[in-house]
């Protein structure tokens, strides 16, 4: 009943939103995995593919089997998840979507358009929420189908701000920026007090996608000094905004010192630790090494483990172990030509 009911929630909130539930979720159904009779030594690709094919095993085993194969590039965990995909558990089906949220744009296509017509409407928007990042690089057939999703999508969401915010990140994705500007316009006229934040980050990735960088600096400027004055402390995630926006400016000392505000604001953010790691890792490598570790163990993505193992390849530290656990992320051949590159 809990999974249904995260699952069913999920569809009603903006995409950046689900994917931190989702992740959540997954730490929780890893957790219940490796409680059970599944042992960690078998944590691996074919077991893992086995258990999300299990149609005797419980749905919340399958389910994290399925989520965590998606960590794993290889043939097992490819046939497993694309049988998720067909599996009559609505659960799997979604699971399957978020599973695969990280690779590349092509895979991911393949593996999630067939769930654009899936014969549930949740999980048809679901998939169409997980691609519709890749709408740049489609043809137009494939445009037609996921547009389709997505005007059904837009339809069915209320009138409430967060709907609203959603409704205008769809826009900028495909392109439509002025309709999101129409939305935004709307939004800020409600919202006058700078205190909801998630409209304020996406307007940031609006004024970003159409040159006004400088824009999105002020703006952001003006709500955290505001926020700070009112509650005496301003959002992570706008810290973490405005560095990038600095970034984008080429103002690398404001860039970094933004997003060390965001860091100290929330050490658990992977993105953060990994994009501060990457600014100062020339000036302190150490501490970058030490961030990666970081952003690996909250958020155990290949890109995060990789970039840890060339900092520490380049620093003359031992890789070995690092080297070891990117092995069973990705294939050997990548890896082995990061040692060669390093050498």
């Amino acid at each position: 009943m809990i999974m249904k009911y995260v699952f069913k929630q999920t569809i009603e909130m903006p995409a950046r939103v689900i994917m931190s539930v989702m992740q959540l979720v997954v730490s929780l159904l890893i957790a219940l995995l490796l409680t059970t009779n599944v042992s960690a030594t078998a944590f691996d690709s074919m077991a893992l593919s086995e258990l999300s094919q299990n149609i005797d095993a419980p749905i919340q085993q399958r389910v994290a089997a399925t989520m965590e194969l998606g960590n794993i590039s290889d043939q097992n965990s490819i046939i497993a998840i694309g049988r998720a995909t067909r599996d009559d558990a609505i659960e799997l089906r979604r699971a399957a979507i978020f599973s695969v949220e990280h690779w590349q744009p092509s895979a991911r296509w393949d593996m999630i358009s067939p769930l654009l017509n899936d014969a549930v409407e949740s999980v048809r928007f679901e998939a169409a929420l997980a691609v519709v990042t890749l709408w740049p690089l489609l043809n137009e057939g494939q445009r037609q189908v996921l547009g389709e999703q997505i005007e059904a999508y837009m339809l069915a969401l209320p009138n409430e701000d967060a709907a609203l915010v959603q409704r205008a990140y769809l826009y900028r994705i495909r392109g439509d920026y002025e309709q999101a500007e129409i939305v935004f316009t709307v939004l800020l006229n409600r919202n006058m007090d700078h205190n909801d934040n998630r409209i304020y980050l996406e307007y940031v990735e609006l004024l970003k996608a159409t040159d006004r960088n400088q824009q999105a600096i002020t703006l952001l400027e003006e709500v955290v000094q505001t926020q700070i004055t009112q509650q005496g402390v301003a959002n992570s995630e706008l810290y973490f905004s405005l560095g990038l926006a600095h970034y984008r400016e080429k103002n690398s000392s404001a860039a970094i010192a933004n997003i060390k505000h965001a860091h100290e604001l929330n050490n658990q953010d992977a993105q953060v630790s990994y994009t501060l790691a990457l600014l100062i890792k020339d000036q302190e490598p150490m501490a970058a090494v030490e961030l990666l570790s970081q952003a690996y163990q909250v958020n155990p993505q290949p890109k995060y483990l990789y970039s840890l193992c060339e900092l520490q390849l380049q620093q003359g530290l031992d890789a070995s172990a690092c080297l070891r656990d990117l092995r069973l992320l990705i294939p050997e051949q990548i890896v082995d030509d990061l040692v060669l590159s390093v050498k």
